[in-house]
C-alpha cells in the first residue's frame, strides 16, 4: 500500500506543510509513500500532476491523503494512478457515495437532522423551491450548507436560521451562503433541521459553540480510530456507544470513509455527516501514530 499525499505548492519534492506530521510518522512507520502535484492536479495536468509516482509492475493499493476535490477531479485522479497500477481505496463513484449528503442521507436519515435538498440547476430555474423546502421545516431553526460544506464559522451570517418560517431573514442567510461560495459551492444547497448538541466551548475566533462531537474512521466498513472532533476544547471521559454506528458502516458504499457524530442535549448521539476518510483531516494535537498502525494492522 502506497499514501499519496499533496506536495507543498512552492516546493514539489517536499509535502505540504499541513500535511507533514502525517507523512513523516507514515514514514517512520515503514509505509511508502508519494507525492503529487494539487495545483496541475486542478488544471488538468494528470502527467505533470503524477510524475513523482512510479509505475508499479502489478497492481498496488493507494490512499489518497490531500486536500478535497471535486468527484469529476477526482476521477482524473483515479484513472491516472490506474494506469500506473495504482488503485486507489475508493473508485469514483465511492467517492461520490460519501461526498455528497444526498448520496449517503439514506443510510443515516434514522439517526440525523431531517434534511432536503435543492441542486443548483433549481436555484437558478427556480427560486420558488426554496420556499417550499423552507416550508417542511414549520418554525424550527435549521442550517444552510451545500452538498459538502457549511461556511458554521460564519454563524449568524451565512449558517444558522433561527426560524425557518422566517422566510425572509432564512432568504438572506441563503443568499449569504450562496454569494460567499460563489464558485465553489458544490452541486446545490442542503437544509438540516438544527439540534442543540452538548456544548464543551466557544471557538475563539468565531465565537461559535462548540460541541460534544467525534470522527470515526472505518476501513472496509470495520472500525478504525475515533478522534476528537475539536481539537483546541477539553473532552471529559464521557465516549458513545459506537453499535449503531458500526452497524449503518455496514451498509455505506465505500471502503474509507468517516462518520461524525455528536449528543445531543438530550442526551442521544446522532450522526452529524459521512465523508470520504481520503480527504478527512486529522487533528494535530492526536494520536496520529497509532492512526497510522490501525490502518497497517487492516490492510497487512
Amino acid at each position: 500500500m502506497i499514501l499519496i499525499f499533496c506536495s507543498d505548492p512552492m516546493n514539489r519534492n517536499a509535502v505540504d506543510m499541513d500535511y507533514e506530521v502525517e507523512y513523516s510518522t507514515a514514514r517512520s512507520l515503514g509505509i511508502t509513500v508519494g507525492l503529487i502535484n494539487l495545483e496541475e492536479l486542478l488544471e488538468g495536468s494528470i502527467d505533470k500532476t503524477l510524475s513523482r509516482i512510479n509505475t508499479a509492475g502489478s497492481q498496488g493499493s493507494a490512499i489518497y491523503r490531500g486536500w478535497m476535490i471535486k468527484p469529476h477531479i477526482y476521477e482524473k485522479l483515479y484513472e491516472g494512478l490506474l494506469k500506473k497500477n495504482v488503485v486507489l481505496i475508493n473508485n469514483p463513484e465511492e467517492y461520490r457515495n460519501c461526498h455528497y449528503l444526498p448520496n449517503f442521507y439514506e443510510n443515516i436519515k434514522d439517526v440525523t437532522p431531517y434534511s432536503n435538498w435543492i441542486q443548483i440547476v433549481n436555484l437558478k430555474n427556480d427560486f420558488d423551491q426554496i420556499y417550499k423546502n423552507l416550508a417542511e421545516f414549520g418554525n424550527k431553526p435549521i442550517i444552510i450548507k451545500d452538498y459538502v460544506k457549511s461556511r458554521k464559522h460564519e454563524w449568524n451570517e451565512a449558517f444558522f436560521i433561527p426560524d425557518a418560517s422566517d422566510s425572509i431573514h432564512a432568504v438572506q442567510v441563503i443568499n449569504n451562503f450562496i454569494a460567499r461560495q460563489g464558485e465553489d459551492i458544490n452541486e446545490g444547497i442542503v437544509l438540516r433541521e438544527f439540534v442543540n448538541l452538548e456544548q464543551i466551548s466557544v471557538h475563539t475566533k468565531s465565537r461559535m459553540p462548540l460541541s460534544k462531537e467525534f470522527r470515526l474512521f472505518y476501513l472496509n466498513n470495520t472500525f478504525l480510530f475515533q478522534f476528537d472532533y475539536w481539537e483546541d476544547s477539553i473532552y471529559d471521559n464521557d465516549k458513545p456507544d459506537l453499535t449503531t454506528f458500526n452497524q449503518i458502516a455496514q451498509d455505506i458504499g465505500s471502503n474509507f470513509f468517516t462518520m461524525d457524530i455528536g449528543k445531543t442535549v438530550s442526551g442521544d448521539w446522532i450522526v452529524i455527516e459521512i465523508g470520504d476518510g481520503q480527504v478527512s483531516g486529522l487533528p494535530l494535537e492526536s494520536d496520529i501514530e497509532g492512526f497510522y498502525n490501525a490502518i497497517k494492522e487492516l490492510v497487512s
